[in-house]
């Protein structure tokens, strides 16, 4: 194809391209196939976020969707739907009606059977025993029909009988049946419509994190007695079966039913497996049409899945809700996670607080009207949170700055603030709700604080490592990364677990389960002779590092002088801020120093110029491991360390080579030693060593 020889042709060319493909599809929108379902003018009826709603068609889409208007929550709201999703309740043809459409609840004043206490509600549902009132702001609430006023129910037996099958004026055939897309056979996930995403208001309502007194008060665990079984499951990804992954994991219900997401990267879908923990028994699995989809909320009933699908590049992710049935019908679908996220709206957790309102946080806590789409409040937070919920999801602690604050997640009410005494990333709701916990993820800092005080209670260290989890074991223990159980009391490491091919899932009440490929296991921990084995030990024999212990620092570094007296000073404030004191030749020795490592070889890749075409270049480097060690008496106690090194893509200076970039990057740098923190609290069994160690699986704890 040959390229236009004038600007004047180009633009004629643009103009073209440009032009055309409206044209098209102006002479489609003319023709449009739905018009002759639906006109303007017809009633309509739909389902949005599980509730029933009529509408007005006013206009179509350049596509042919149906565009309609509708009454919501007192405002006139404007909405486009794919047809299949509409049922015909008055034409313009015909002007025919559903008769047996009841006319809607009005506003009327509901009484508790004590009359102290009254709301003005219409009546949603009555069922089984139970109603439901959606109040003047739109909150919907439930509660039992024998809390009414006595004139309440005799309303309510009085609406009962004008619908009851005895009453000759109840029901009654449509002229014109509605619309439906159903027909005899079943429909599958698959043919679900595709829902546009829309914008949800994330900013709405935005408050501050402030300081407004102590007003916590314990969220504690219900009490709920165990007796799970081994579920074994069964996938409908059977062609590359050995790639099935349980991505994710929702525990409803007092931690009584699991609801999990399945995926496998040769599928174009994920499962949802719904499984009742106390009878052992499984659903079959509901595939929803959206790959690698990881789920982030369920509601109490198991009715409606909210799943997250992560964004790629400038494509935004999207949050989906599903009606669950007999199968996986998305109902809704949200734009999540812009460019860089600058909305703030990548969530890692979310829970619902009621069939309407959503919580979901990452940058920010976000309480969702669901059907508006809109924040009932909104937090900005610190990015690097890891936030908690307590037991029955009724507080959530998060991090901003470096305060930690207890949120009321009903009403976004700050119930307290804490000042932790190290940078916290993970935190955790001990069972009875009476405790947090914090970590800082780095230096392995743990402290716990009292909830029913506001008091700082203890503090100790786990092993260093990358914190990726921490878990409450009871109200003695904390699991950290799923493998070091610590003792809150020894302030050690007591057992050591190794977990293979899944992951553990606990319900906050010291009930725990090992997710396999195939199986939710229900394990104990920790097993029951260890505080037998423990007993005998004095918390204070067996700090190694505390308050008014001695140290000498000892540095072997390749750096200049003044850069090492940098060095020095900031680890000795902080030892000293810690009560440490300083001492040459004192048993107890911290010792900085760089080891080198091995020689290690890499081809190097590079994009050359503008049309991709990439270059390789072979290079050689030898890695340096910055370390800072705790020893007593000859023996490491605790460790930290840095890697220097190409790590992934390395990014040239001007001019530099690959290789001169690499031994660049194997320099070791003094920062790393000025910033590493050494907890206040050290502790190590006799031994040096845990107790023992088990491995996880999905035969149990062995």
């Amino acid at each position: 194809m040959s390229l236009p020889t004038s600007p004047s042709q180009f633009l004629i060319r643009i103009c073209l391209i440009l032009v055309l493909p409206a044209l098209f599809f102006a002479t489609n929108v003319s023709a449009n196939p739905y018009q002759e379902d639906f006109k303007i003018g017809d009633v309509v009826e739909f389902e949005f976020l599980g509730k029933t709603y009529q509408a007005e068609i006013f206009d179509f889409t350049g596509t042919g969707w149906p565009k309609v208007k509708f009454d919501y929550r007192g405002k006139l709201t404007e909405r486009f739907f794919p047809p299949s999703r509409l049922s015909l309740v008055e034409s313009t043809k015909d002007g025919a009606t559903d008769q047996s459409m009841a006319p809607p609840a009005e506003l009327r004043k509901w009484t508790d059977a004590t009359g102290s206490f009254s709301i003005n509600a219409k009546l949603v549902s009555d069922e089984d025993g139970n109603i439901q009132l959606e109040k003047e702001d739109g909150r919907v609430i439930t509660l039992p029909l024998a809390k009414l006023s006595d004139e309440d129910q005799t309303y309510l037996e009085e609406l009962e009988k004008q619908n009851s099958e005895a009453n000759p004026f109840a029901g009654g055939d449509m002229k014109t049946p509605p619309k439906s897309t159903n027909d005899s056979t079943p429909r599958v996930s698959k043919s679900q419509p595709v829902i546009p995403a829309i914008e949800p208001n994330a900013t709405a309502n935005e408050m501050v994190l402030s300081d407004k007194g102590w007003k916590v008060q314990p969220d504690a665990a219900a009490i709920v007695k165990s007796d799970n079984k081994v579920i074994k499951f069964q996938s409908g990804f059977t062609q590359h079966e050995f790639h099935n992954r349980v991505s994710s994991v929702f525990l409803i219900n007092n931690g009584q039913t699991a609801v999990a997401a399945i995926t496998n990267p040769f599928e174009n879908a994920t499962e949802l497996l719904i499984a009742n923990l106390e009878t052992a028994k499984s659903k079959p699995p509901l595939r929803i049409n959206l790959k690698d989809a990881t789920l982030l909320a369920v509601n109490p009933d198991s009715t409606q899945a909210v799943t997250y699908k992560k964004g790629r590049g400038r494509e935004p992710g999207e949050i989906s809700f599903w009606k669950l049935g007999d199968e996986a019908s998305q109902t809704a679908a949200w734009k999540a996670a812009s460019f860089f996220d600058r909305d703030g709206l990548t969530p890692n957790l979310g829970r619902f607080i009621d069939n309407n309102r959503l919580l979901t946080v990452g940058r920010r806590v976000i309480l969702w009207d669901c059907e508006s789409a809109t924040a009932v409040y909104s937090y900005p937070i610190s990015e690097t949170n890891n936030p908690a919920l307590s037991a029955n999801g009724k507080q959530l602690a998060v991090v901003s700055g470096k305060s930690v604050f207890i949120i009321n997640v009903n009403d976004g009410n700050i119930l307290g603030k804490i000042e932790p005494p190290t940078a916290t990333k993970f935190l955790a709701f001990s069972p009875s709700g009476e405790s947090l916990a914090g970590i800082n993820s780095i230096s392995g800092e743990i402290w716990i604080w009292d909830l029913t005080n506001n008091q700082l209670t203890r503090e100790l260290s786990a092993p260093p490592a990358m914190v990726q989890s921490m878990t409450w074991v009871g109200e003695e223990y904390l699991l950290i990364n799923n493998s070091s159980l610590i003792d809150i009391e020894l302030r050690a490491t007591v057992w050591s677990y190794r977990s293979t091919g899944g992951s553990i899932l606990n319900a906050n009440d010291s009930r725990f389960w090992f997710i396999g490929k195939s199986k939710f296991t229900p394990i104990s921990l920790p097993h029951k002779n260890l505080a037998i084995q423990t007993e005998q030990l004095d918390p204070d024999d067996l700090l190694v590092l505390a308050p008014d212990s001695e140290v000498s620092l000892e540095l072997d570094l390749p750096f200049s002088r003044q850069e090492q007296d940098q060095i020095r000073d900031r680890i000795t404030r902080t030892l000293q801020d810690n009560g440490v004191t300083i001492r040459n030749n004192a048993k107890l020795k911290i010792v900085l120093a760089i080891i080198k490592g091995k020689q290690e070889k890499a081809e190097m890749s590079s994009i050359t110029d503008p049309f991709g075409r990439r270059g390789t270049e072979s290079i050689k480097y030898t890695p340096q491991i910055g370390s800072v060690t705790l020893i007593k008496e000859g023996v490491d106690v605790w460790k930290t360390s840095r890697r220097f090194g190409p790590m992934g893509m390395i990014q040239l200076k001007k001019g530099e080579s690959a290789q001169a970039a690499a031994k660049r990057l194997c320099k070791p740098s003094p920062l790393f030693f000025e910033s590493v923190r050494i907890p206040k609290y050290i502790g190590q069994l006799p031994s040096g060593k845990p107790l023992g160690q088990s491995t996880i699986s999905e035969k149990g704890i062995n």
